[in-house]
């Protein structure tokens, strides 16, 4: 019997994929109260048992591992594809399930992950690191308290100077190109500043296989956003930036990951004009500790049996955007998210 005031028991993660994210992950497992890592899988076996430390088990086989060890929740940090197939197996061997972006690759797959979240009574959580970036998090603060005023528009971009290689130029792994894989991360950001969207009109170079994007999002309130990316950027460069317009004053955040990969150098990454000046924010952060961050916040909701704040409806609402705009580009029109909708349920 456990004493009253004893603590709870750690819930037993499971860390699938150990590559870049996935040591972000790992470091956010082993940081939080609420967790401790049971087992580790990847195909790399050596990197698997350096990384597992003294107490996980070692695994190359996901449903190997789910039958052998006691878990209470998997963390998958796989290529795309395999978001949905994983998080299935690990909904019905009745785990909590955390997913690095995107939740998967479309509509179906989001679907089918919340049908088995549903059946087995679990959780599922997503991992968007750039909501915690702390410029993010006062950027979205200064909108939700009304201090500039009403949103009218959004842009973000996403310049960068080439491709990251691996798995992530197969477009059948990534579920589509630049958009599906970095881009996710604009996307998401522009609907936590945004709110819901209503509808969206996209250009791409070669859709679901893209290099370049530019998608033009109408929010519900009333407000516009442009959200731009290429891999054609010069050489080595990274350039995440966010601007704001609103009624009564604007914003800029500087960069995210930007700073992480190099591109930006120095302290101010908040910029805010609010009673004719511009303002240099004292707020600071950094990418990694955003990773962290959201994986630690995933954990502490599973301990205390709620959803996390980035769930199924944020999940699937980003992939909802994200085939909205393939369906743009692809169509030559703009399509509306409510239609994409009514094509789901029937």
């Amino acid at each position: 019997m456990q004493p009253v005031n004893a603590a709870p028991p750690k819930l037993r993660v499971a860390l699938c994929g150990l590559g870049e994210i996935g040591q972000f992950h790992l470091e956010a497992i082993n940081a939080s109260d609420h967790a401790e890592l049971a087992a580790v899988c990847d195909l790399d076996q050596e990197l698997a048992r350096t990384s597992a430390g003294e107490s996980a088990s070692v695994h190359d086989d996901i449903p190997a591992m789910l039958a052998e060890v006691e878990l209470d929740v998997v963390d998958i940090c796989l290529p795309h594809h395999l978001h949905r197939p994983v998080a299935i197996e690990a909904l019905e061997a009745g785990c909590d399930v955390i997913l690095e972006k995107p939740m998967a690759t479309d509509l179906e797959g989001c679907d089918a992950i919340a049908a088995a979240a549903r059946a087995a009574g679990r959780h599922v959580g997503i991992s968007y690191n750039q909501l915690h970036f702390g410029p993010h998090r006062r950027l979205a603060e200064l909108l939700d308290e009304g201090r500039l005023g009403t949103l009218r528009s959004l842009y973000l971009r996403l310049w960068m100077g080439g491709k990251y290689g691996g798995w992530r130029e197969d477009s059948s792994q990534v579920g589509g190109g630049l958009l599906m894989d970095a881009g996710v991360h604009r996307i998401y950001t522009a609907t936590r500043l945004g709110g819901p969207v209503r509808a969206v009109s996209a250009m791409m170079d070669n859709p679901r296989s893209e290099d370049s994007f530019e998608i033009s999002l109408e929010f519900e309130s009333g407000a516009g956003g442009v959200v731009q990316g290429s891999y054609h950027g010069p050489e080595g460069v990274f350039d995440d930036r966010i601007e704001v317009q609103a009624g009564e004053g604007m914003a800029e955040v500087l960069g995210c990951e930007a700073f992480f990969e190099g591109d930006l150098k120095g302290d101010v990454q908040l910029r805010t004009r609010m009673d004719g000046k511009w303002t240099d924010d004292p707020v600071s952060d950094s990418w990694d500790n955003s990773v962290r961050r959201s994986v630690g916040a995933i954990l502490s909701a599973f301990a205390a049996g709620e959803e996390p704040e980035t769930g199924l409806a944020q999940g699937r609402e980003t992939v909802a955007v994200i085939e909205a705009a393939y369906r743009s580009a692809e169509q030559g029109k703009t399509i509306r998210l409510e239609d994409l909708d009514e094509r789901s349920a029937a």
